[in-house]
């Protein structure tokens, strides 16, 4: 297996296997209750870059950037490497420079659906229905299966604050698999409720309104998460503001936040 790679707009943008791109764009993301902060560029809203160093080669890409967001500041380094003939390792550390609100802390892998028939998480069995549920679990695997390849995307090391949680998820989205690599919230410090439309880009409802939403149990329940567990958008409403209810937790200055990825590739022989 030969295995190489192209850098454009700051990320990972094309993997190939044999002269055979599998991805599209990978990347980093983050958000607080209103920035959206993405590794891409040309992606993201309502953050300051104060720092941005990039440097890479044919197997090597290295990233240090320091980021103001609406609510908080960090600084964040990235290293990815091509380990060997079939193997990505990929690497994001953030260290809070002041107290900063998280809704997620997420490494971020995109495969071309073409190459891969179905997806292991968790012992179940996901095929691809462009349905782009989001099947989240605790676990530190997700499997790609396809007729020439197989693929591994495991945590091999990770830094988690206390009052944050791992996860890891799969969803089939348009053409591709997403595979996210993500912390949330597990004590929370404050709830917001986005306005998910790209008119809005995210937008919070105003926070004192928020509060006595949420104090409706029956209204809470259906926005927690909304747009992951239940991402349809039918109807007049829900295509202008599509609104989901997230947690916000505070993270203390000094604290960091890691996670070490490997992507492990199986080419498959013989195929007939």
């Amino acid at each position: 297996m030969k295995l190489s790679w192209e850098i454009d707009k700051n990320v990972i943008s094309r993997l190939y296997v044999n002269g055979n791109n599998i991805i599209y764009p990978w990347g980093f993301e983050t958000a607080d209750s209103s920035a959206f902060f993405s590794l891409e560029d040309g992606i993201g809203w309502r953050y300051k870059s104060i720092k941005e160093e990039f440097e890479y080669n044919n197997s090597m890409f290295k990233a240090n950037i320091i980021t103001k967001m609406n609510e908080g500041k960090w600084a964040l380094e990235i290293v990815d490497e091509i380990n060997n003939e079939n193997e990505v390792i990929r690497m994001v550390k953030a260290e809070c420079l002041e107290d900063t609100n998280f809704m997620d802390f997420v490494m971020r892998f995109r495969f071309k659906k073409e190459w891969f028939n179905y997806a292991r998480i968790s012992d179940k069995t996901i095929y691809h229905k462009k349905s782009n549920i989001y099947h989240q679990y605790p676990v530190d695997l997700v499997q790609l299966i396809g007729n020439k390849l197989d693929l591994n995307v495991s945590i091999i090391d990770s830094i988690v604050p206390a009052k944050m949680e791992p996860v890891m998820y799969v969803r089939d989205s348009g053409d591709e698999w997403v595979v996210h690599v993500r912390m949330l919230p597990k004590i929370y410090d404050k709830e917001v409720i986005k306005i998910c439309t790209k008119w809005a880009q995210t937008r919070p409802l105003p926070q004192w309104l928020t509060n006595i939403l949420l104090k409706n149990k029956k209204l809470k329940k259906y926005l927690w998460y909304r747009g992951e567990l239940s991402p349809s958008t039918k109807g007049i409403f829900l295509k202008i503001f599509n609104p989901s209810a997230y947690p916000m937790t505070s993270i203390k200055k000094g604290t960091k936040l890691m996670w070490k990825v490997r992507t492990k590739l199986n080419e498959k022989r013989n195929n007939h």
